[in-house]
């Protein structure tokens, strides 16, 4: 079936854009829900098809939200290049339900894609056709014998009702790009006079340094501003648009906040001078300055300190002053932004496993939390024109804004592409740097412990056109990898077999976050953080959670080395404690020990290894014997994830510069040493094969980002 500018192929229940050769271009990228949602609108083409019938005919229930179905609708939309407002495919009838009003033109039934099903999931080109999908097919076919009377109908009864719900009444704004260069373009600032964009660049996700370049708007012409060794990140235009501040950093052993002084022309730097020090821990983030002119705030991490914090820095000389006082948990403060009048600073704040959008009050120096968003962390905000509103990133392709003095929160527009950081220019020009920063694959790399003389190899598995982040290998000889994949649109966990076959274990309908995933010791059950809840997965049985009310974070999670108990870490009041599940019983969640986050037990239960949540020392009992305190923090060496075998301990390490090491600690006479020499690990992630030859790690692919334009004057901003 052609339907509008889409191919409909049934043997891949996919839609795909072709060429005029008949080679693929795009696939509209689905989950399984939002698939069976479009066949069904496509089945009944050109009918009215209500919100009780899509619950009733494709999720099999009736006594639910219809939000979810909005949500659904509003995947399909996206993913379709459709407009809500002016709908080429999928329109609202207001009140009352759905209609596909797309064309749609009955083809030959011979595949048209002549390399397509190479390009199907390894699952789906080893399952036959059903005898169900067969009758779907044939009623598509015949819808498109009797579409084209409906759909002049539903036409002119859309022509004749103007009104719209309020998801139609919701608009799509679609980015144009202003930049153009391969790699990453980010941190982006426009200028006063919105001539100059100046943004931090570098040219793949692993290149150590980034550089700070300026873009002419009316030219296009690009200057680089800084160069190695140092990178350079947050660029902020001082009010006259002469001036750049800036953050030079090379990680983990200098972070400065420089001042750029530029020539006439503003094409050459005339000056660049240290304006104070940052600590040298300080993540890289975005500078602002005040419209006055006359103050710089920035993010900071001194030496002893956990989290970041704003500072106001006075340009023409005096003492910085730390702004905020962020809590114990997460990196802290970061992208503040002057109000347009520049008497208040908004800032994102990452605490407790979720970001919350702040306002401080620069007289007062008052602080009060606006929003929290559980799954999706914004890199940059901005304030409306008017300064009552703050706009920010409310999802992966979504826009919403907040009410500063009430608090209330409305969604603004959908968005073509994916952005986390903006900026909104003085005339209303919305600025973000869209597309992906990177893909993830999983890679198999050997461990040296096992396999001294490995040849260092770096292996691509269970990849396909979108990023796996998660890799958990089954402790069972043959036994399965559990992946988190992004395949089918949503990331979902899916079940890789020693056959090549694979199986679905979770069906969400949006993306959640994946913290941790772990295999139970008899390789049967694969305990999950997802979300900042547990669950509890296997397969051929439906997902099971874990009981955790009142827990708002949640971390470590490990099995106990019978499988019967499940150990996570939850925060109270600024301190770590155990805590302790039963699988086989109805009993509560208990206290396991109060002062530990985090806990190991060997397959064997000879060995328990523990990190103290008061002096965050790491303990090793043997048996009966007393616990031995053990150095895997030294200096240079920082401790994340832990796998416990029965010889030994392995664990990743930040070093420097974005990379991390894996370790291994040998139960025979405590030494470390490193498990593999390959230097490209950019993640704390990391599984072991169950014959132990084998690491799988996520490696990241490079991306590309680009600065894009949403003109968005008319929309009072």
């Amino acid at each position: 079936m052609k339907v509008g500018d889409w191919w409909y192929l049934p043997e891949r229940d996919k839609l795909v854009k072709l060429d005029a050769t008949g080679q693929l271009l795009e696939t509209a990228e689905l989950d399984n829900l939002c698939q069976n949602v479009m066949n069904y609108l496509m089945v009944h083409a050109g009918e009215l098809v209500s919100k009780d019938e899509l619950l009733e005919k494709v999720w099999g229930i009736r006594a639910v939200s219809d939000g979810r179905i909005t949500r659904v609708i509003r995947v399909l939309r996206v993913a379709l290049g459709d407009d809500s407002r002016t709908p080429t495919y999928i329109e609202t009838v207001p009140k009352r339900g759905y209609r596909l009003v797309a064309a749609i033109e009955q083809v030959s039934a011979e595949p048209l894609i002549s390399s397509h099903a190479a390009a199907r999931p390894a699952a789906q080109q080893a399952s036959p056709p059903t005898n169900t999908y067969a009758a779907w097919r044939a009623r598509i076919y015949l819808a498109g014998f009797i579409l084209l009377p409906l759909l002049l109908a539903g036409y002119f009864w859309w022509a004749s009702n103007p009104e719209h719900d309020e998801l139609a009444a919701t608009p799509l704004w679609r980015y144009e790009p202003v930049t153009f260069l391969d790699g990453i373009e980010f941190y982006h600032s426009i200028s006063p006079d919105e001539k100059l964009l100046a943004f931090s660049y570098a040219s793949s996700p692993s290149d150590n340094v980034v550089k700070l370049k300026i873009q002419n708007l009316q030219n296009h012409q690009v200057t680089t501003l800084t160069d190695a060794p140092y990178s350079s990140f947050g660029a902020a235009w001082s009010p006259d648009g002469m001036q750049l501040a800036y953050q030079r950093t090379i990680s983990g052993r200098l972070c400065e906040i420089r001042l750029l002084t530029l020539t006439a022309g503003r094409d050459q730097v005339l000056a660049d001078e240290l304006l104070t020090r940052c600590g040298a821990q300080s993540i890289s983030a975005r500078l602002s300055w005040s419209p006055d002119g006359r103050f710089l705030v920035y993010p900071s991490r001194e030496e002893g300190q956990g989290q970041m914090a704003l500072v106001l820095y006075p340009v023409q000389g005096g003492q910085p002053q730390i702004l905020t006082a962020p809590p114990a948990s997460g990196f802290g403060d970061y992208a503040a932004r002057f109000s347009r009048d520049g008497s208040r600073l908004a800032f994102l704040r990452y605490a407790s496993g979720s970001a919350e959008l702040w306002v401080l009050d620069l007289s007062s120096r008052s602080t009060r939390m606006l929003v929290r968003l559980q799954d999706f962390l914004p890199g940059n905000i901005d304030w409306s024109l008017n300064d009552q509103e703050i706009i920010y990133p409310t999802g992966r392709a979504s826009l919403g804004a907040v009410d500063v003095a009430t608090g209330q929160t409305r969604l603004l527009a959908y968005t073509d592409n994916n952005a986390r950081e903006l900026q909104i220019s003085a005339s209303g020009r919305l600025l973000a740097s869209v597309g992906a920063f990177s893909q993830l694959n999983i890679v198999k790399v050997p461990n040296e412990v096992i396999r001294p003389q490995a040849e260092q190899s770096r292996q691509i598995v269970f990849s396909s056109n979108r990023s796996e982040s998660f890799a958990e290998a089954s402790p069972l000889q043959d036994g399965p990898v559990a992946v988190v994949s992004r395949r089918s649109g949503v990331s979902q966990v899916w079940l890789f077999k020693a056959d090549g076959s694979q199986e679905q274990l979770t069906h969400f309908t949006e993306n959640e976050r994946f913290s941790d995933l772990r295999f139970s010791p008899d390789g049967r059950n694969l305990l999950a953080l997802i979300s900042q809840q547990l669950w509890i997965l296997a397969e051929g049985a439906e997902p099971r959670r874990i009981p955790t009310k009142g827990f708002d974070t949640i971390a470590n999670p490990s099995w106990s080395r019978d499988g019967q108990h499940v150990f996570f870490a939850v925060a109270r009041q600024g301190q770590w404690q155990m805590m302790q599940a039963d699988l086989n019983a109805s009993l509560p969640v208990q206290l396991f020990h109060p002062e530990r986050e985090l806990y190991l037990e060997s397959p064997n239960g000879r060995y328990q290894f523990w990190r103290n949540s008061v002096d965050h020392g790491y303990f090793l009992a043997v048996d009966a014997e007393p616990a031995i305190k053990l150095e895997l923090a030294e200096p240079g060496r920082l401790p994340l994830r832990f796998i416990i075998t029965n010889q030994g301990l392995y664990f990743s390490s930040y070093l420097e510069d974005n990379k991390y090491q894996l370790y291994y600690l040998d139960f025979s006479n405590t030494e470390i040493q490193p498990a593999t020499t390959v230097d490209t690990l950019y993640f704390d992630q990391f599984s072991l094969s169950a014959d132990g030859r084998y690491f799988y790690v996520p490696s990241m692919a490079g991306g590309d980002t680009d600065i894009a334009e949403i003109s968005v004057k008319q929309q009072n901003l």
